[in-house]
């Protein structure tokens, strides 16, 4: 029985992934616009307060006193202590609460690399729980598999990454506030970051609503059905997967809402879909983010989807996946 604040929490995300297809090119640019306000909104309520938050308490030497502790688990991914407050705050709340408290650290690019597969895996478990349980593909037990493979994945890439990674991107010295602190260069950095983010935002939303009013989506599925039927998948799952894999869980979520009701998901799509988006869902914007600080792009993203096909593969083999339903997955026995 889902408490109050769950229903409210399911609502918010039914009425976010309604009408989604714009029908003339004004449209177009206006939901596109819309839409990137929305969540550049929505990121700078949680982005520029954690940043000062964290910068503010590494200024005073709390983190330094509470980065030992989380050491010996961090050092296993090559990080140091301090960052377990970024895989915390991304975990409980979203990727822009992660990303807002590495604006207090001076990481190498092999570390902002590891840590956005980290916490791209493992953000927003909270939401993104209620969502799968609603869709009855998934228990509370997910959460634990997704931050239990955020960590393995960071400690692979720790074993097996390059020890010299480039950012993708040249980032600028006002970028890095950690670097001979100033509060000037914090706002300045804080700042930059959040117009470069606006700008991230803008053209994935509008490349988004563009391939929506121009109906390529049948192309696209003639074009990359091999994909999800690589998995084990049927067709059905295609549209779920696609959105949820470019646009993130919450869209994904709209169509196996729609899906589920209408009965065109099998129980075996559902736990495969549930698994992928877990652990590789909007794929665009994540890697962005992180290659704006600072990250690896080719790295970030290779990771993420080498271990969503291994994991996902594995399970699809004939009824394997029924073996793996300790892990939070849930058959839909409707």
């Amino acid at each position: 029985m889902r408490n109050p604040k769950e229903n409210q929490e399911i609502k918010k995300v039914e009425e976010q992934v309604k009408d989604i297809k714009p029908k003339n090119l004004k449209q177009v640019f206006l939901k596109a616009g819309k839409q990137t306000w929305e969540t550049w909104l929505m990121m700078i309520k949680i982005y520029v307060p954690i940043s000062l938050l964290t910068i503010f308490l590494k200024q005073v030497g709390v983190i330094d006193v509470i980065s030992p502790f989380f050491a010996p688990v961090m050092e296993l991914m090559g990080l140091p202590g301090e960052t377990a407050l970024t895989l915390i705050a991304a975990s409980i709340n979203t990727v822009y609460a992660g990303l807002g408290t590495m604006m207090a650290f001076d990481l190498t690019a092999r570390q902002i690399t590891i840590l956005a597969v980290v916490t791209g895996i493992s953000h927003n478990l909270i939401l993104e729980t209620i969502i799968f349980k609603k869709l009855r593909t998934a228990s509370t037990r997910i959460a634990a598999f997704r931050f239990f493979m955020g960590i393995l994945a960071g400690i692979l890439m720790n074993v097996f990454l390059p020890k010299e990674i480039f950012p993708t991107f040249a980032v600028s010295a006002a970028a890095k506030t950690a670097v001979e602190f100033s509060w000037m260069k914090t706002f300045q950095g804080i700042g930059m970051t959040c117009v470069q983010i606006m700008l991230i935002l803008s053209i994935i939303m509008l490349l988004y609503e563009l391939l929506m009013f121009l109906k390529l989506g049948g192309k696209i599925k003639r074009m990359t059905k091999a994909i999800p039927n690589f998995f084990g998948m049927g067709d059905n799952a295609f549209a779920p997967w696609a959105i949820g894999f470019f646009a993130g869980v919450l869209y994904g979520a709209g169509l196996l809402f729609k899906f589920e009701k209408e009965k065109k998901l099998n129980s075996k799509d559902g736990c495969l879909v549930t698994v992928f988006l877990s652990l590789a869902h909007a794929i665009p914007e994540d890697t962005m983010l992180f290659v704006v600080i600072g990250g690896n792009m080719f790295w970030i993203v290779f990771v993420r989807l080498l271990i969503a096909f291994i994991v996902t593969r594995i399970l699809s083999i004939g009824d394997l996946y029924k073996k793996f339903l300790w892990i939070g997955l849930t058959e839909n026995k409707n």
